[in-house]
């Protein structure tokens, strides 16, 4: 049985939102009220227009623009602030999404220049400072998925913000995860964003919603976006289903986000005896350092899933410790399902399977 197939069979989940059928998602967003408007054109109007200017306010900027992809939003900035600093040299973190997960777009198709800061920590103000190659842009990944969902500390953030405004450089933040980013933080969406000049926001990963994403900011770098939208292939026709369901989203997922991450922090410290990074996490996700190899873990995972009907992991990534491998926990509403204790319990006895 495939994994999508053995997942169905389950009836909890661990991790992320309730999985919700084609026709009950279809239904959903039809009995959404941002239904009544009409169908976008090219992005134009309808729900989309809300979907943007619902966002600019909720971040704290004049504008947003509505990409289908956040690899098509993300590049866009890039080339945008690279082509108007007239340099190329972009920091990015060398275990950012940027950096691991887009087959080296950043260089292949836009020629700019990575300058890798840090290793598995977030870089800091200090070695920022320490770099001598003139800057297009700063980006800072909230938070930092491949380590673990590591953030900054908040006071770092402000000075990595406050070396990129004396500087003259643009920050972006990679905010995939800004929903949950602020709620870790404990601050609101307004005053986080505010430290960048421009914001990237996913509508798919915390909020539920089909895909797509937005970038905020002042009103004329965001026009300026408009022509690498067009040369990635980014203007589909209409789109309004998925502007529909990010607003469903917001609708319902957005004023979770400090239980989800509380629920994180409980389960983490409920977790005696399995190695946990963070000890204390940042936001909803955590890593588990667990011990086995990809394989081993992924057929015990599929023993798991079919003894007990939980569907604990959604995959297994290599870890640099020997003999171990990563787990990734990301709460949703799918925890409304199940107890605190009760998850540790599982995750404790799928640790100790032969």
């Amino acid at each position: 049985m495939s994994d999508p197939d053995l997942r169905a069979t389950c009836t909890k989940r661990l991790s992320q939102h309730r999985p919700q059928s084609v026709t009950a998602t279809l239904a959903a967003l039809a009995a959404h009220s941002s239904a009544a408007q009409p169908a976008d054109f090219y992005g134009a109007s309808g729900a989309v227009q809300m979907l943007e200017e619902r966002t600019a306010k909720l971040l704290g900027k004049p504008a947003a623009m509505f990409f289908i992809k956040g690899m098509i939003a993300q590049m866009t900035v890039l080339r945008a602030v690279a082509e108007q600093a007239g340099r190329k040299n972009i920091v990015i973190h060398p275990m950012s999404h940027i950096d691991h997960d887009e087959e080296d777009a950043l260089w292949r198709l836009h020629a700019l220049h990575p300058i890798r800061l840090g290793r598995y920590a977030p870089f800091t103000a200090a070695q920022l400072e320490a770099v001598t190659e003139p800057l297009a842009a700063v980006v800072v990944e909230l938070p930092l998925r491949r380590s673990g969902y590591l953030s900054p500390l908040l006071d770092d953030l402000r000075q990595i913000s406050s070396w990129c405004r004396k500087c003259g450089v643009h920050l972006h933040f990679d905010g995939a995860r800004l929903w949950e980013a602020a709620a870790g933080y404990g601050i609101s969406l307004d005053e986080l964003a505010a430290l960048a000049d421009s914001v990237y926001v996913s509508f798919y990963k915390g909020l539920g919603g089909l895909g797509g994403a937005a970038v905020a900011g002042d009103p004329s770098f965001i026009r300026s976006l408009s022509v690498w939208k067009t040369r990635h292939g980014g203007n589909l026709y209409t789109v309004y289903p998925y502007a529909i369901s990010a607003l469903r989203g917001l609708d319902e997922q957005l004023s979770r986000m400090p239980v989800y991450v509380e629920r994180a922090r409980n389960l983490a410290e409920r977790l005696d005896g399995i190695t946990v990074t963070p000890r204390v996490p940042q936001v909803n996700a955590f890593h588990l350092l667990l011990p086995g190899s990809v394989e081993t873990l992924t057929r015990r995972h599929q023993e798991f899933a079919r003894d007990r009907r939980v569907w604990l992991f959604n995959g297994f990534l290599e870890s640099p410790v020997d003999s171990h491998s990563i787990a990734e926990v990301v709460i949703g509403d799918s925890s409304d399902d199940y107890s605190v204790a009760e998850a540790a319990g599982w995750i404790r006895d799928f640790a100790e399977m032969d």
